[in-house]
Protein backbone atom coordinates (compact mmCIF):
# COMPACT_ATOMS: atom_id res chain seq x y z
CA UNK A 1 0.00 0.00 0.00
CA UNK A 2 1.31 3.34 -0.97
CA UNK A 3 0.74 7.00 0.74
CA UNK A 4 0.12 10.40 -1.05
CA UNK A 5 -0.13 13.52 0.09
CA UNK A 6 -1.58 15.91 -1.83
CA UNK A 7 -3.72 19.08 -1.41
CA UNK A 8 -4.09 18.33 2.14
CA UNK A 9 -5.62 15.21 1.79
CA UNK A 10 -4.17 11.80 2.40
CA UNK A 11 -5.09 9.22 0.04
CA UNK A 12 -4.53 5.24 0.16
CA UNK A 13 -5.02 3.87 -3.52
CA UNK A 14 -4.77 0.33 -4.19
CA UNK A 15 -5.64 -0.75 -7.39
CA UNK A 16 -7.72 -3.41 -9.13
CA UNK A 17 -10.03 -4.46 -12.17
CA UNK A 18 -13.47 -2.64 -11.68
CA UNK A 19 -16.23 -4.86 -11.53
CA UNK A 20 -19.70 -3.60 -12.74
CA UNK A 21 -20.93 -5.55 -9.33
CA UNK A 22 -18.64 -6.01 -6.62
CA UNK A 23 -18.76 -6.48 -3.05
CA UNK A 24 -16.73 -4.68 0.14
CA UNK A 25 -16.89 -5.88 3.28
CA UNK A 26 -15.91 -3.56 6.26
CA UNK A 27 -14.17 -5.56 9.81
CA UNK A 28 -14.54 -2.75 12.20
CA UNK A 29 -13.18 -2.93 16.04
CA UNK A 30 -13.86 -0.50 18.53
CA UNK A 31 -13.77 0.28 22.51
CA UNK A 32 -11.17 -2.32 22.67
CA UNK A 33 -9.89 0.05 25.76
CA UNK A 34 -6.61 -2.13 24.85
CA UNK A 35 -8.10 -5.84 25.14
CA UNK A 36 -7.49 -6.16 21.57
CA UNK A 37 -4.17 -7.20 23.43
CA UNK A 38 -5.30 -9.22 26.01
CA UNK A 39 -7.17 -12.71 26.50
CA UNK A 40 -10.39 -11.21 27.35
CA UNK A 41 -12.23 -11.01 24.07
CA UNK A 42 -11.28 -12.41 20.46
CA UNK A 43 -7.84 -11.03 20.34
CA UNK A 44 -6.25 -9.30 17.68
CA UNK A 45 -4.64 -12.39 16.51
CA UNK A 46 -7.40 -13.68 15.18
CA UNK A 47 -8.78 -10.70 13.98
CA UNK A 48 -5.50 -10.35 11.72
CA UNK A 49 -5.72 -13.76 10.46
CA UNK A 50 -9.39 -13.60 9.52
CA UNK A 51 -8.87 -9.96 7.76
CA UNK A 52 -5.36 -11.45 6.35
CA UNK A 53 -7.34 -14.62 4.93
CA UNK A 54 -9.46 -12.53 3.20
CA UNK A 55 -7.07 -10.24 1.55
CA UNK A 56 -4.96 -13.06 0.11
CA UNK A 57 -8.14 -14.36 -1.81
CA UNK A 58 -8.47 -11.02 -3.37
CA UNK A 59 -11.81 -10.22 -1.22
CA UNK A 60 -12.21 -5.92 -0.66
CA UNK A 61 -11.57 -5.04 2.74
CA UNK A 62 -11.41 -2.51 5.05
CA UNK A 63 -10.22 -2.97 8.62
CA UNK A 64 -11.53 -0.02 10.84
CA UNK A 65 -11.30 1.11 14.30
CA UNK A 66 -13.40 3.75 15.76
CA UNK A 67 -11.80 4.42 18.72
CA UNK A 68 -11.14 3.80 22.50
CA UNK A 69 -7.71 1.03 21.76
CA UNK A 70 -4.81 2.24 23.13
CA UNK A 71 -5.50 2.53 26.92
CA UNK A 72 -7.53 0.28 29.53
CA UNK A 73 -5.78 -2.57 30.48
CA UNK A 74 -1.82 -2.55 32.54
CA UNK A 75 0.07 -4.16 29.82
CA UNK A 76 -0.79 -1.08 26.88
CA UNK A 77 -0.85 1.46 29.67
CA UNK A 78 3.04 0.75 30.56
CA UNK A 79 4.01 1.60 27.06
CA UNK A 80 1.27 4.41 27.02
CA UNK A 81 -0.44 2.78 23.55
CA UNK A 82 2.88 2.11 22.47
CA UNK A 83 2.37 -1.91 22.08
CA UNK A 84 -1.22 -1.24 20.70
CA UNK A 85 -0.51 1.12 17.91
CA UNK A 86 2.32 -1.75 17.12
CA UNK A 87 0.18 -4.75 17.15
CA UNK A 88 -2.11 -2.65 14.95
CA UNK A 89 0.42 -1.97 12.01
CA UNK A 90 1.16 -5.32 12.14
CA UNK A 91 -2.44 -5.98 11.42
CA UNK A 92 -2.30 -3.64 8.14
CA UNK A 93 -5.24 -1.40 9.86
CA UNK A 94 -6.89 1.30 7.20
CA UNK A 95 -7.84 3.81 9.36
CA UNK A 96 -8.15 4.66 13.10
CA UNK A 97 -10.85 7.51 14.71
CA UNK A 98 -9.21 8.84 18.05
CA UNK A 99 -11.96 8.36 20.66
CA UNK A 100 -12.26 9.86 24.25
CA UNK A 101 -9.99 7.73 25.62
CA UNK A 102 -7.48 7.77 23.60
CA UNK A 103 -6.18 11.03 24.61
CA UNK A 104 -6.10 9.71 28.49
CA UNK A 105 -1.98 10.30 28.29
CA UNK A 106 -2.40 13.62 26.93
CA UNK A 107 -2.40 15.26 23.63
CA UNK A 108 1.52 15.26 22.67
CA UNK A 109 1.63 11.67 23.66
CA UNK A 110 -1.26 10.69 20.73
CA UNK A 111 0.58 12.45 17.95
CA UNK A 112 3.38 10.43 18.65
CA UNK A 113 1.50 7.61 18.28
CA UNK A 114 0.10 9.26 15.43
CA UNK A 115 3.33 9.05 13.79
CA UNK A 116 3.88 5.64 15.27
CA UNK A 117 1.24 3.91 12.74
CA UNK A 118 1.67 2.85 9.65
CA UNK A 119 -2.19 3.45 9.01
CA UNK A 120 -3.84 7.08 8.83
CA UNK A 121 -5.67 8.34 12.17
CA UNK A 122 -8.33 9.85 10.83
CA UNK A 123 -10.48 12.61 12.73
CA UNK A 124 -12.21 16.03 11.05
CA UNK A 125 -12.44 17.55 14.39
CA UNK A 126 -9.00 17.75 16.38
CA UNK A 127 -7.02 21.07 16.41
CA UNK A 128 -3.57 21.61 17.76
CA UNK A 129 -2.85 25.80 17.80
CA UNK A 130 -5.79 26.38 15.77
CA UNK A 131 -4.76 23.73 13.30
CA UNK A 132 -5.72 19.90 12.37
CA UNK A 133 -3.60 17.79 13.56
CA UNK A 134 -4.84 14.26 11.08
CA UNK A 135 -6.22 13.73 8.52
CA UNK A 136 -9.97 14.91 8.00
CA UNK A 137 -10.66 11.44 5.87
CA UNK A 138 -9.15 8.97 3.60
CA UNK A 139 -9.85 8.19 0.27
CA UNK A 140 -9.34 4.57 -1.14
CA UNK A 141 -10.19 3.19 -4.40
CA UNK A 142 -11.12 0.04 -4.21
CA UNK A 143 -12.48 -2.42 -7.45
CA UNK A 144 -12.99 1.07 -9.60
CA UNK A 145 -15.06 2.21 -6.17
CA UNK A 146 -13.55 5.60 -4.35
CA UNK A 147 -14.56 5.31 -0.93
CA UNK A 148 -14.21 8.31 1.36
CA UNK A 149 -13.55 7.70 4.88
CA UNK A 150 -14.24 10.36 7.21
CA UNK A 151 -13.37 10.02 10.86
CA UNK A 152 -14.64 12.31 14.09
CA UNK A 153 -13.62 12.55 17.76
CA UNK A 154 -16.29 13.28 20.72
CA UNK A 155 -16.68 16.57 22.59
CA UNK A 156 -15.46 15.06 25.65
CA UNK A 157 -11.74 13.81 24.49
CA UNK A 158 -11.00 17.25 26.28
CA UNK A 159 -11.43 16.12 29.47
CA UNK A 160 -10.23 12.36 29.01
CA UNK A 161 -6.60 13.51 31.40
CA UNK A 162 -5.59 16.94 32.89
CA UNK A 163 -5.83 20.20 31.41
CA UNK A 164 -1.86 20.56 31.56
CA UNK A 165 -1.79 17.40 28.96
CA UNK A 166 -4.07 19.13 26.88
CA UNK A 167 -2.83 22.47 26.30
CA UNK A 168 -3.06 23.85 22.85
CA UNK A 169 -5.49 21.00 22.02
CA UNK A 170 -9.15 21.57 20.86
CA UNK A 171 -12.05 19.36 19.58
CA UNK A 172 -14.84 21.41 17.35
CA UNK A 173 -18.17 20.37 16.96
CA UNK A 174 -18.28 17.49 15.49
CA UNK A 175 -21.56 17.57 13.62
CA UNK A 176 -20.63 20.58 12.29
CA UNK A 177 -17.10 19.12 10.96
CA UNK A 178 -18.39 16.35 9.30
CA UNK A 179 -21.28 18.23 7.44
CA UNK A 180 -18.59 20.43 6.25
CA UNK A 181 -16.20 17.51 5.26
CA UNK A 182 -18.92 15.57 3.62
CA UNK A 183 -19.78 18.56 1.28
CA UNK A 184 -15.79 18.70 0.70
CA UNK A 185 -15.28 15.14 -0.59
CA UNK A 186 -19.05 14.33 -1.91
CA UNK A 187 -18.15 14.23 -5.24
CA UNK A 188 -14.82 12.91 -5.29
CA UNK A 189 -16.20 9.57 -4.06
CA UNK A 190 -18.81 7.13 -4.62
CA UNK A 191 -19.59 5.78 -0.56
CA UNK A 192 -18.86 7.96 2.11
CA UNK A 193 -18.18 5.98 5.51
CA UNK A 194 -18.52 8.61 8.70
CA UNK A 195 -16.44 6.59 11.68
CA UNK A 196 -18.03 8.19 14.52
CA UNK A 197 -16.84 7.81 17.84
CA UNK A 198 -20.08 9.88 19.19
CA UNK A 199 -22.68 6.99 20.44
CA UNK A 200 -26.66 7.29 20.62
CA UNK A 201 -26.48 8.72 24.72
CA UNK A 202 -25.49 11.80 24.89
CA UNK A 203 -28.39 14.59 24.55
CA UNK A 204 -25.81 17.08 22.84
CA UNK A 205 -23.95 15.30 20.60
CA UNK A 206 -24.98 12.11 18.93
CA UNK A 207 -25.48 10.08 15.89
CA UNK A 208 -29.07 10.54 15.83
CA UNK A 209 -28.55 14.64 15.47
CA UNK A 210 -25.65 14.35 13.35
CA UNK A 211 -27.50 12.04 10.43
CA UNK A 212 -30.50 14.50 10.69
CA UNK A 213 -28.47 17.57 9.99
CA UNK A 214 -26.02 15.60 7.20
CA UNK A 215 -27.51 13.61 4.56
CA UNK A 216 -25.21 12.01 2.13
CA UNK A 217 -23.64 9.04 4.51
CA UNK A 218 -23.99 5.99 3.55
CA UNK A 219 -21.92 4.01 6.09
CA UNK A 220 -21.57 4.71 9.75
CA UNK A 221 -19.39 2.95 12.22
CA UNK A 222 -20.06 3.94 15.69
CA UNK A 223 -18.60 4.16 18.75
CA UNK A 224 -18.24 5.63 22.33
CA UNK A 225 -21.68 3.82 23.76
CA UNK A 226 -20.40 0.24 24.14
CA UNK A 227 -23.75 -0.46 22.92
CA UNK A 228 -23.39 -3.45 19.93
CA UNK A 229 -25.82 -3.33 17.35
CA UNK A 230 -25.96 -7.31 16.70
CA UNK A 231 -27.28 -6.79 12.94
CA UNK A 232 -26.69 -3.59 11.98
CA UNK A 233 -29.63 -1.23 11.63
CA UNK A 234 -30.88 1.57 9.27
CA UNK A 235 -31.16 4.93 10.14
CA UNK A 236 -32.90 7.07 7.23
CA UNK A 237 -30.89 6.41 4.26
CA UNK A 238 -27.58 4.99 6.07
CA UNK A 239 -26.35 2.15 7.21
CA UNK A 240 -25.46 1.97 11.20
CA UNK A 241 -23.16 -0.79 12.89
CA UNK A 242 -21.58 -0.58 16.38
CA UNK A 243 -19.22 -3.58 17.35
CA UNK A 244 -19.68 -2.85 21.47
CA UNK A 245 -17.07 -2.97 23.63
CA UNK A 246 -13.67 -4.38 24.68
CA UNK A 247 -13.39 -6.74 21.67
CA UNK A 248 -15.98 -9.33 22.10
CA UNK A 249 -16.98 -8.96 18.59
CA UNK A 250 -15.14 -8.64 15.20
CA UNK A 251 -17.73 -6.30 13.23
CA UNK A 252 -18.42 -7.92 9.32
CA UNK A 253 -20.45 -5.41 7.20
CA UNK A 254 -20.64 -6.94 3.71
CA UNK A 255 -21.24 -4.25 1.14
CA UNK A 256 -22.79 -5.09 -1.95
CA UNK A 257 -22.21 -2.43 -4.76
CA UNK A 258 -23.59 -2.61 -8.38
CA UNK A 259 -22.68 0.34 -11.08
CA UNK A 260 -20.55 2.00 -7.60
CA UNK A 261 -23.95 2.24 -5.48
CA UNK A 262 -24.29 0.10 -2.34
CA UNK A 263 -27.99 -2.50 -3.79
CA UNK A 264 -27.53 -4.62 -0.45
CA UNK A 265 -25.49 -5.51 2.76
CA UNK A 266 -25.46 -7.75 5.85
CA UNK A 267 -23.78 -6.97 9.40
CA UNK A 268 -22.38 -9.70 11.64
CA UNK A 269 -20.84 -9.69 15.19
CA UNK A 270 -18.36 -13.02 15.07
CA UNK A 271 -17.44 -14.10 18.51
CA UNK A 272 -15.03 -16.10 19.76
CA UNK A 273 -16.92 -19.04 18.44
CA UNK A 274 -17.68 -18.09 14.90
CA UNK A 275 -13.98 -18.00 14.65
CA UNK A 276 -12.76 -20.89 16.67
CA UNK A 277 -11.65 -22.22 13.76
CA UNK A 278 -9.50 -19.33 12.62
CA UNK A 279 -5.48 -19.76 13.81
CA UNK A 280 -4.47 -16.63 15.02
CA UNK A 281 -1.66 -14.75 13.08
CA UNK A 282 1.64 -15.59 14.27
CA UNK A 283 3.24 -12.87 13.70
CA UNK A 284 0.65 -10.72 15.61
CA UNK A 285 0.80 -13.36 18.60
CA UNK A 286 3.85 -13.65 19.10
CA UNK A 287 4.59 -10.32 19.53
CA UNK A 288 1.59 -9.91 21.98
CA UNK A 289 2.75 -12.75 24.11
CA UNK A 290 6.22 -11.05 24.12
CA UNK A 291 4.56 -7.95 25.84
CA UNK A 292 2.56 -10.30 28.49
CA UNK A 293 6.29 -11.25 28.97
CA UNK A 294 7.98 -7.80 28.82
CA UNK A 295 5.16 -6.58 31.75
CA UNK A 296 4.47 -9.67 33.46
CA UNK A 297 6.62 -9.63 36.45
CA UNK A 298 5.64 -6.29 37.32
CA UNK A 299 2.04 -6.85 36.48
CA UNK A 300 1.93 -10.35 38.67
CA UNK A 301 2.93 -8.63 41.60
CA UNK A 302 0.45 -9.40 44.78
CA UNK A 303 -0.32 -6.02 45.95
CA UNK A 304 -3.58 -6.95 48.12
CA UNK A 305 -5.58 -9.41 49.22
CA UNK A 306 -9.46 -8.45 49.48
CA UNK A 307 -12.26 -10.26 51.82
CA UNK A 308 -15.10 -9.74 49.34
CA UNK A 309 -15.05 -8.83 45.41
CA UNK A 310 -15.38 -5.33 44.45
CA UNK A 311 -18.51 -5.02 41.78
CA UNK A 312 -16.92 -2.83 38.85
CA UNK A 313 -19.48 -3.79 36.03
CA UNK A 314 -19.86 -1.09 33.61
CA UNK A 315 -23.69 -1.55 33.98
CA UNK A 316 -23.67 -1.37 37.98
CA UNK A 317 -20.98 1.42 38.19
CA UNK A 318 -22.85 4.00 35.77
CA UNK A 319 -26.21 3.13 37.57
CA UNK A 320 -25.45 3.09 41.08
CA UNK A 321 -23.12 2.74 44.21
CA UNK A 322 -21.53 0.16 44.41
CA UNK A 323 -18.74 -1.52 46.86
CA UNK A 324 -16.21 -0.61 44.72
CA UNK A 325 -16.94 2.57 43.94
CA UNK A 326 -17.78 3.87 47.56
CA UNK A 327 -14.35 2.06 48.88
CA UNK A 328 -12.23 3.90 46.40
CA UNK A 329 -14.21 6.82 47.33
CA UNK A 330 -13.27 6.00 50.96
CA UNK A 331 -9.74 5.97 49.96
CA UNK A 332 -9.71 8.98 48.77
CA UNK A 333 -11.53 10.87 51.39
CA UNK A 334 -9.12 8.96 53.83
CA UNK A 335 -6.00 10.21 52.10
CA UNK A 336 -7.04 13.29 51.68
CA UNK A 337 -8.16 13.86 54.93
CA UNK A 338 -11.48 15.24 53.23
CA UNK A 339 -15.09 15.55 54.43
CA UNK A 340 -16.49 14.56 51.45
CA UNK A 341 -15.04 12.16 48.49
CA UNK A 342 -16.48 11.14 45.10
CA UNK A 343 -14.93 8.78 42.30
CA UNK A 344 -17.25 8.65 39.06
CA UNK A 345 -18.40 5.16 36.90
CA UNK A 346 -16.31 6.02 33.96
CA UNK A 347 -13.20 5.38 36.30
CA UNK A 348 -14.15 2.01 37.58
CA UNK A 349 -13.84 -0.56 34.42
CA UNK A 350 -13.88 -3.66 36.20
CA UNK A 351 -14.27 -6.03 39.12
CA UNK A 352 -11.47 -7.72 41.59
CA UNK A 353 -12.14 -10.73 42.39
CA UNK A 354 -11.54 -11.94 46.62
CA UNK A 355 -8.08 -13.40 47.46
CA UNK A 356 -4.74 -12.23 46.31
CA UNK A 357 -5.30 -9.14 44.18
CA UNK A 358 -1.89 -8.54 41.41
CA UNK A 359 -1.04 -5.06 40.34
CA UNK A 360 -2.42 -6.26 36.64
CA UNK A 361 -5.48 -7.06 38.08
CA UNK A 362 -6.09 -3.83 40.13
CA UNK A 363 -4.40 -1.70 36.93
CA UNK A 364 -7.42 -3.18 34.39
CA UNK A 365 -10.22 -2.06 36.84
CA UNK A 366 -8.47 1.45 37.97
CA UNK A 367 -6.61 1.99 35.14
CA UNK A 368 -6.40 6.11 35.22
CA UNK A 369 -3.46 7.50 36.67
CA UNK A 370 -4.35 10.64 37.14
CA UNK A 371 -3.73 11.76 40.63
CA UNK A 372 -6.64 12.96 43.58
CA UNK A 373 -7.13 16.86 44.39
CA UNK A 374 -8.94 18.30 46.55
CA UNK A 375 -11.81 21.56 46.15
CA UNK A 376 -12.75 23.81 48.66
CA UNK A 377 -17.07 23.59 47.89
CA UNK A 378 -20.01 24.51 49.20
CA UNK A 379 -22.78 22.34 50.22
CA UNK A 380 -24.95 23.29 47.80
CA UNK A 381 -22.53 23.04 44.97
CA UNK A 382 -21.65 19.78 46.45
CA UNK A 383 -25.92 19.12 46.46
CA UNK A 384 -26.11 20.24 42.69
CA UNK A 385 -23.07 18.10 41.04
CA UNK A 386 -24.64 14.82 42.47
CA UNK A 387 -27.82 15.74 41.66
CA UNK A 388 -26.99 14.51 38.10
CA UNK A 389 -27.14 11.08 39.90
CA UNK A 390 -30.73 11.47 39.72
CA UNK A 391 -32.37 12.57 36.73
CA UNK A 392 -34.35 9.96 35.86
CA UNK A 393 -34.60 6.54 37.89
CA UNK A 394 -32.79 4.65 35.21
CA UNK A 395 -29.87 7.05 34.72
CA UNK A 396 -26.91 5.08 33.23
CA UNK A 397 -23.53 7.76 33.16
CA UNK A 398 -19.97 7.68 33.10
CA UNK A 399 -20.63 10.88 35.38
CA UNK A 400 -22.61 8.99 37.56
CA UNK A 401 -21.26 9.83 41.29
CA UNK A 402 -20.08 7.32 44.14
CA UNK A 403 -19.92 9.22 47.52
CA UNK A 404 -17.90 8.87 50.86
CA UNK A 405 -18.39 11.31 53.75
CA UNK A 406 -22.16 11.36 52.50
CA UNK A 407 -25.72 9.74 53.21
CA UNK A 408 -28.79 10.92 52.04
CA UNK A 409 -32.31 9.72 50.74
CA UNK A 410 -33.60 9.98 47.32
CA UNK A 411 -36.95 11.02 46.44
CA UNK A 412 -38.52 10.81 42.65
CA UNK A 413 -41.42 12.45 43.75
CA UNK A 414 -39.53 15.54 43.99
CA UNK A 415 -38.73 17.99 41.10
CA UNK A 416 -35.87 17.07 39.07
CA UNK A 417 -32.66 18.75 40.72
CA UNK A 418 -34.06 19.12 44.32
CA UNK A 419 -34.55 15.14 44.77
CA UNK A 420 -31.67 14.68 47.72
CA UNK A 421 -32.81 15.25 51.06
CA UNK A 422 -31.91 14.51 54.58
CA UNK A 423 -28.42 14.71 53.36
CA UNK A 424 -26.11 14.20 56.53
CA UNK A 425 -21.86 14.80 56.44
CA UNK A 426 -20.47 12.68 58.66
CA UNK A 427 -23.16 12.54 60.61
CA UNK A 428 -24.25 16.17 60.30
CA UNK A 429 -26.88 18.08 58.59
CA UNK A 430 -25.73 19.30 55.40
CA UNK A 431 -25.16 23.12 55.25
CA UNK A 432 -25.63 24.83 51.90
CA UNK A 433 -23.36 27.87 52.65
CA UNK A 434 -20.73 25.79 54.34
CA UNK A 435 -17.56 25.51 52.86
CA UNK A 436 -16.27 21.48 52.92
CA UNK A 437 -12.88 20.16 51.28
CA UNK A 438 -13.74 17.59 48.53
CA UNK A 439 -11.34 15.13 47.29
CA UNK A 440 -11.93 13.68 43.80
CA UNK A 441 -9.29 12.77 41.21
CA UNK A 442 -8.73 15.75 38.96
CA UNK A 443 -10.10 14.25 35.67
CA UNK A 444 -13.56 14.32 37.30
CA UNK A 445 -14.70 17.48 34.82
CA UNK A 446 -18.62 17.13 34.55
CA UNK A 447 -20.92 19.39 35.76
CA UNK A 448 -18.47 22.32 36.56
CA UNK A 449 -16.23 20.97 38.84
CA UNK A 450 -13.19 21.79 37.22
CA UNK A 451 -14.26 25.38 37.11
CA UNK A 452 -13.48 25.15 41.19
CA UNK A 453 -9.83 25.70 41.74
CA UNK A 454 -7.77 22.58 42.77
CA UNK A 455 -6.57 23.23 47.04
CA UNK A 456 -4.14 20.25 47.34
CA UNK A 457 -3.09 17.90 44.75
CA UNK A 458 -1.43 14.56 45.55
CA UNK A 459 0.39 12.71 43.09
CA UNK A 460 -1.25 8.84 43.76
CA UNK A 461 -3.02 6.77 41.41
CA UNK A 462 -6.18 5.39 42.60
CA UNK A 463 -4.97 2.34 41.84
CA UNK A 464 -2.22 2.84 44.56
CA UNK A 465 -4.86 4.73 46.99
CA UNK A 466 -7.23 1.81 47.09
CA UNK A 467 -4.15 -1.05 47.84
CA UNK A 468 -2.67 0.93 50.36
CA UNK A 469 -6.37 1.18 52.06
CA UNK A 470 -6.96 -2.04 51.82
CA UNK A 471 -3.80 -3.09 53.46
CA UNK A 472 -4.11 -0.72 56.07
CA UNK A 473 -7.63 -2.01 57.05
CA UNK A 474 -7.14 -5.49 57.71
CA UNK A 475 -10.39 -6.29 58.95
CA UNK A 476 -11.60 -4.56 55.57
CA UNK A 477 -16.11 -5.05 55.57
CA UNK A 478 -17.98 -4.13 52.88
CA UNK A 479 -19.43 -0.84 53.13
CA UNK A 480 -22.49 -0.15 54.08
CA UNK A 481 -24.99 1.94 51.97
CA UNK A 482 -25.48 5.81 51.97
CA UNK A 483 -28.14 6.36 49.76
CA UNK A 484 -32.03 5.31 50.45
CA UNK A 485 -34.75 5.62 48.13
CA UNK A 486 -37.68 6.74 49.41
CA UNK A 487 -41.12 4.48 48.35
Amino acid sequence: MKKWLCCGMLILTSFSNFARETTLTLLHTGDTHGRGMSEEGIGYGKISAYAEAMRKNNHPVLLLDVGDAVSGIAMTDLSLGVANITAMNYMRYDAFTPGNADFIFGGEVLRTLDKKANFPFVSANVYYQGQQIFNPFVIKNISGVNVGIIGVTPLNAMVATTDNKLTGFEVSDPIAAIKTTVALIKNKVDVIIVMAHLGKVDPDVNIGKLLAAVPGIDVLVDGHDHIEVPDGTRIGNTIMVNVGQYGRFLGELTLTLKDKKIVAWRERLLDRTALAAVTTESHVEAFIQQQRAKSAATLSEVVMTLPFTLDGQREHVRSGQTNLGMLLADAQREHARADIAFTVGAFLRDSIQAGPVSLGQLRNALPFTLPLVTRDMSGQQIKDFIEHNYTDRQVISGAYAHVSGMTFTVDFSRPVGDRMTQIQVNGAPLESSKIYRVACNEQVSDYGIRQVPVRDRYEVTMASLLADYVNRHTALQPPAARIHVAR
